[in-house]
């Protein structure tokens, strides 16, 4: 969906507006890096394998592990992943990467809190 809006922690991720907020301040995020999060974030609490993520964020290129592995770090230290207790990604060796937090979907222009919907919260 167009509108959507994912939240995590401090952080509003708008793929349509191909947009990262962090408290409300945009945040820079290479392009790479910001497939790769919406990617991880849509499908919050799978794993996702290196060749899924490698495949969105360079279509009809050819690209090795080592790239992923690049701007995954890159995405990491840009959410601060592993400071203060946060957690946002995991590597499940050999098979991939997981988006590990607590992620919000909302919906439209969401107004009051019934128009949000939960879609990942682990246990």
């Amino acid at each position: 969906m167009d509108d959507e809006t994912f939240i995590f922690g401090s952080f509003r991720l708008v793929p349509a507006q191909r947009t990262l907020l962090d408290d409300g301040k945009p945040l820079r995020l290479g392009s790479r890096a910001l497939d790769i999060l919406t990617t991880l974030v849509e499908h919050a609490g799978e794993t996702i394998s290196k060749e899924q993520l490698i495949a969105h964020a360079w279509p009809d290129t050819v690209v090795d592990d080592g790239a992923l592995r690049v701007h995954v770090a890159s995405l990491r230290k840009a959410l601060g992943d592993g400071r203060a207790g946060r957690r946002y990604v995991a590597n499940n060796p050999g098979r991939g990467y997981a988006f590990v937090a607590p992620v919000t979907r909302e919906l439209g222009r969401p107004t009051t809190a019934q128009r949000r919907l939960a879609i990942y919260r682990p246990r």
